[in-house]
């Protein structure tokens, strides 16, 4: 994604979060932590997804890049300051 926001010339407009040991699934918060995901791939072959990372820094991950989504949505999907402070 840098890559291609770099060529493109908006790499100012990319933010990447990262939190250590929190796995590569980062649901919202207060959802369970799963390590691996059962699939069933074809409809024959099983396959398991490792996700990975450890549950208290995953909790952690979740809830505040929670927090980060939804200022990005409130920033970016407002259409006026006005609409948004009569919400």
């Amino acid at each position: 994604m840098a890559q291609m926001m770099r060529a493109a010339g908006n790499l100012h407009l990319l933010t990447r979060l990262y939190y250590p040991d929190a796995g590569h699934l980062i649901e919202p918060p207060y959802t369970p932590h799963f390590r691996a995901t059962k699939f069933v791939k074809d409809k024959k072959e099983k396959v398991i997804l490792l996700w990975g990372g450890q549950t208290k820094p995953h909790s952690d991950a979740q809830e505040d890049s929670w927090k980060k989504i939804l200022a990005f949505l409130e920033q970016n999907l407002y259409s006026s300051p006005t609409l948004k402070a009569k919400m």
